[in-house]
């Protein structure tokens, strides 16, 4: 009878212990779940903030980047605008020079027309002056060409004008050429100034340049030819100037 209830004991627990582990199955099962939910959880978070320290990283980067072409364009943006204000200023600066040289001109130019005008009222209260050739200039220019220059003055009492023609010729020997002029007419006051261009023909070498004032008392001026050294740059076209002409003295 004993020994009955022994065998028995085993038995008891171990059924006992069955209806335990049944219970607790769902909590386990759910630790479990939780457990691996758990890790899901984290890798799935620590792979999207590794994504977004990663994408952080390239677009900081790109923004340095952007930050340093700006920069330097600000330079050159900067540098241009300093030799602009420079330039600027060297430009007021000759601007300011070249406005005071002009004025100092102008004020010289006022001052020695006063005087001349001064000095044409005194040689009126002497009696004037008659027309005359006051200078000849002769400029050569390449190509066998040349600028005259004349330069007619006069002072009348009676303040009359002097009026008339001009011929210029070359003369060598017995050679003479007349010298074209683009306008030989004359008709001034006080002053005028007669300039124009000719081309001497090949081989022809005067020895004077006379001027001739055709007008109410006729006038002759000669001069000595001396060649000096042709000008580099000419101011006109070579072939539109006039070739002199031979003319019978």
């Amino acid at each position: 009878m004993y020994n009955a209830e022994t065998n028995d004991s085993p038995n008891s627990a171990q059924s006992s212990k069955k209806p335990s582990i049944r219970g607790n199955k769902p909590l386990i099962i759910g630790g479990v779940v939780l457990c691996v939910g758990s890790l899901l959880l984290g890798y799935t978070v620590g792979h999207r903030q590794g994504l977004s320290v990663v994408g952080y990283d390239a677009d900081a980067q790109q923004l340095v980047d952007v930050v340093d072409k700006q920069k330097a364009a600000i330079a050159a943006m900067n540098k241009t605008l300093n030799t602009s204000v420079q330039e600027r200023d060297v430009a007021i600066s000759n601007s300011n020079d070249l406005l005071e040289k002009v004025n100092t001109l102008q004020a010289e130019k006022e001052q020695t027309l006063s005087q001349a005008l001064m000095y044409r009222e005194v040689l009126r209260l002497r009696g004037g002056l008659s027309l005359t050739v006051q200078n000849l200039a002769i400029k050569p220019l390449p190509e066998n060409a040349y600028e005259y220059q004349i330069d007619l003055l006069q002072v009348s009492p009676a303040h009359r004008r002097a009026a008339g023609t001009v011929e210029v010729r070359l003369i060598s020997g017995t050679e003479v050429l007349t010298v074209p002029m683009e306008d030989n007419k004359y008709n001034f006051e006080d002053y005028a100034r007669l300039t124009g261009r000719w081309t001497m023909p090949k081989g022809f070498n005067p020895q004077f340049i006379e001027v001739r004032l055709n007008g109410g008392t006729p006038v002759v001026r000669r001069f000595s030819w001396s060649r000096g050294k042709p000008v580099e740059a000419p101011t006109s076209i070579i072939s539109e100037i006039p070739q002199a002409e031979a003319n019978s003295q």
